[in-house]
């Protein structure tokens, strides 16, 4: 049954009054460094609608239709009801719970950087959405009955929306899709015959640990071939109820000289809640969690307690992913690199600190740091040797001779060089 779209316009302007239209623009639509922000919004939204289905969707595939006028975005997620229909024609973000990261809150109001009139058709529900919070009568458009199309008509002032929504579908990238649960396509086509289609394929190889690979094509070239391994850490909120889980995400490739999978460090590693927002972690794997963010999404309070709380949780799993990696032999010099080393990037105001404290304490109480001949050792047990000759000088039995004290001294690798891995070999002189 259609929802009373009267009786939500009436509510809203007793709630929001008269001149929402009017500053509408300034306090929500235009609060975004990039006009095509809204596309995560509607991909978080679409996650979020896929699962709460009870059943199995008929796809799990985003797709964005381009044309001169306008941008229509598709997915099979559960239809609206009216708690959905007041949610989008809402403005109160604190609607929107810990481990639903796209119910509609204000970051769907981001369109309005390009139209002044959404379209939703979902189930029973056809409407578009004027001065920011009024819901009005639309008619519907060809979609399939379990379809649920949201339509971006944009403003004739709009000039370069075409252009921009473009891009942006060019710019969604890998990391749109990595630690997503539900969504495992995106696909996209323009008036212009461009093209693009991202597809995820996630399987289980242990406890809380995946394997995901993403592979994307863009007018039917080549422009993403990734693999990824994803731990995670079940969390539940101060009442009790399960959330999302915390989870990092380790870049792999294929050493054809080995002829096996290793992991290497990322340049870029922004910190993700769900998509990537613009806060720099400094690491060399991706952190994912359900964090707290400011309105715009891109950001996150940085001393809020429950944000606070999901590092604590990400440096434990951090210690458990390195154990993990030693018992299957991927623990190497190259995933040391990737860890938090710099101590002046992760000093006491930044908000990843207790990921550098956790580091030294696992690598200072567990056997992670890979020996010269063959296992790993503990950094109290560990000697770095400069040169070869004096590794093969003094084997692990007399060079625990020489230092005694009960320890069982080893060298580690001679791949941890000043030349080869300066940080890490910084690292461990001066920290450990």
């Amino acid at each position: 049954m259609t929802c009373n779209y009267l009786e939500i316009q009436r509510d809203n302007i007793i709630r929001y009054g008269t001149d929402i239209g009017r500053i509408g623009r300034i306090l929500l639509a235009d609060r975004y460094d990039e006009r095509t922000h809204f596309i995560f919004e509607l991909l978080q939204n679409a996650e979020d609608a896929l699962a709460r289905l009870r059943q199995p969707p008929r796809s799990r595939a985003v797709s964005f239709h381009l044309d001169d006028s306008s941008l229509r975005v598709g997915h099979y997620g559960i239809p609206f009801d009216e708690k959905d229909v007041r949610g989008i024609c809402g403005i109160d973000e604190s609607t929107k719970k810990i481990n639903e990261i796209g119910r509609f809150g204000i970051g769907f109001k981001s369109v309005y950087a390009l139209t002044d009139r959404p379209e939703v058709h979902s189930g029973t529900e056809s409407f578009a959405i004027e001065e920011y919070v009024r819901p009005i009568a639309a008619p519907d458009i060809a979609r399939d009955a379990d379809e649920t199309a949201v339509l971006i008509p944009f403003r004739p002032s709009a000039r370069s929306a075409y252009h921009e929504i473009h891009d942006g579908l060019r710019r969604i990238g890998a990391a749109g899709l990595l630690f997503l649960s539900q969504i495992e396509e995106i696909s996209w086509r323009a008036e212009s015959g461009a093209t693009g289609q991202y597809l995820r394929e996630s399987t289980h190889t242990d406890v809380n640990v995946r394997q995901v690979t993403i592979i994307g094509e863009q007018d039917g070239q080549t422009v993403a071939d990734e693999e990824w391994l994803v731990f995670s850490r079940e969390m539940t909120a101060a009442d009790g109820s399960p959330v999302r889980p915390v989870e990092i995400a380790f870049r792999q490739s294929e050493d054809r000289d080995a002829g096996a999978r290793r992991i290497h460090r990322v340049e870029q590693s922004p910190l993700v809640v769900f998509f990537p927002t613009a806060v720099e972690t400094h690491l060399g794997f991706l952190v994912q969690g359900p964090y707290r963010t400011t309105p715009s999404r891109d950001n996150i309070p940085r001393d809020d307690e429950w944000n606070k709380t999901l590092v604590q949780h990400t440096a434990a799993l951090l210690r458990r992913s390195l154990c993990w990696l030693r018992d299957h032999r991927l623990l190497d010099t190259e995933v040391l690199r990737c860890l938090p080393l710099d101590a002046a990037k992760f000093g006491d105001r930044s908000l990843f600190a207790p990921l550098f404290s956790g580091t030294k304490e696992a690598l200072s109480a567990e056997l992670l740091l890979p020996r010269y001949d063959s296992g790993y050792a503990a950094a109290p047990d560990a000697r770095l040797g400069r040169t070869r000759e004096l590794r093969g000088l003094f084997n692990a039995s007399q060079l625990t001779a020489i230092y005694g004290e009960g320890q069982h001294v080893a060298w580690l690798l001679g791949s941890i060089t000043q030349d080869r891995t300066p940080e890490l070999r910084d690292y461990l002189i001066r920290e450990l």
